[in-house]
């Protein structure tokens, strides 16, 4: 019968593409492999493909991973993805996002759309489907967030997924807009100290520093088994610091278990709650000076601008 498209079976390497691809084919990836406009438009109108964009065509059902496989494809060849879509890739950022940022480079093509934003800006990627580094997604994050998400975020990615913090380094010092550059370095520097979460950065720089108490040991084991959050070593006194909602039922069960096999060891354990360390840092310092000194400490608590201002009773 004259005017009918022969059907047309997809070419092996073709599948294997849309599978890495998570479903998706670009137009020009599709004509590689043998495939005319024509053909591409049967396989649409009877719903063995779908479009997704202008020259992008999904062979699956729809998913995340496959939008922004689309990016990708619609960014062209330099296009990476970044911010949260690279971040939850790297599992730095639990939920994916909504709007997938993509960088294409500075002369990359730019489609308006709200499924994905388009960055003209350079940026190298690896992995599939491409995404920035791990370092430069870290900074990219930490733009937009506050000390305690920043503290948080380069914790994680420093201790949990291998960031090194002189390869973030180098990326801060090379961003040159990045409107917290100093706070992102200053942090950073805490996290290497052995800082490793929110709670922690506010107890070193609301409680120890500016109250003249000694330098603790961090993330250190001082009875061989459990990690402790503070360790004023020379003194015997254990600072513990209780920032998430887990501690109750079995978990308070193993903060028990540390503080008993603490004592038994000869340490002495102060325990402190976000409520304590931001609510009354003062009081916190006042209560860690009495623990030191009871076990030799002799210095003097000093008085913070915080103290002087509430009137703080030292």
């Amino acid at each position: 019968m004259t005017g009918v498209i022969p059907k047309t079976t997809m070419p092996a390497g073709l599948r294997e593409l849309a599978a890495l691809q998570a479903g998706v084919l670009s137009r020009e990836q599709v004509h590689g492999y043998g495939l005319s406009d024509r053909v591409i438009e049967r396989l649409v109108a009877e719903g063995t493909w779908r479009r997704v964009s202008r020259g992008v065509y999904a062979t699956s059902e729809d998913s995340w991973l496959q939008r922004a496989w689309a990016g990708v494809l619609l960014g062209g060849t330099p296009a990476v993805l970044g911010e949260e879509a690279a971040g939850h890739l790297q599992g730095l950022v639990r939920e994916p996002p909504d709007q997938i940022a993509v960088f294409v480079g500075r002369g990359g093509r730019v489609d308006r759309d709200d499924r994905w934003r388009f960055v003209r800006s350079d940026r190298l990627g690896l992995g599939e489907p491409p995404r920035t580094r791990l370092p430069q997604t870290v900074v990219d994050l930490a733009r937009s967030l506050n000390p305690d998400g920043v503290t948080a975020l380069l914790a994680e990615a420093i201790g949990s997924h291998g960031a090194r913090p002189e390869d973030i380094l180098r990326v801060v010092n090379g961003t040159s807009r990045l409107p917290n550059r100093a706070l992102v370095t200053e942090i950073l520097g805490d996290v290497v100290a052995g800082i490793d979460s929110p709670l922690e950065r506010r107890y070193l720089r609301s409680v120890e520093r500016p109250h003249g108490l000694p330098a603790a040991e961090r993330r250190v084991r001082p009875a061989a088994r459990y990690l402790c959050d503070a360790w004023y070593r020379e003194y015997g006194v254990l600072v513990e610091l209780d920032g998430d909602i887990h501690h109750r039922g079995l978990a308070r069960l193993a903060d028990m278990d540390r503080d008993n096999l603490h004592a038994f060891s000869g340490l002495f354990t102060l325990r402190f709650t976000w409520a304590h360390v931001v609510g009354d840092p003062c009081g916190v310092a006042r209560q860690v000076a009495v623990a030191l000194a009871m076990h030799g400490w002799s210095g003097e608590l000093q008085t913070c601008p915080r103290c002087n201002a509430e009137g703080c009773a030292l």
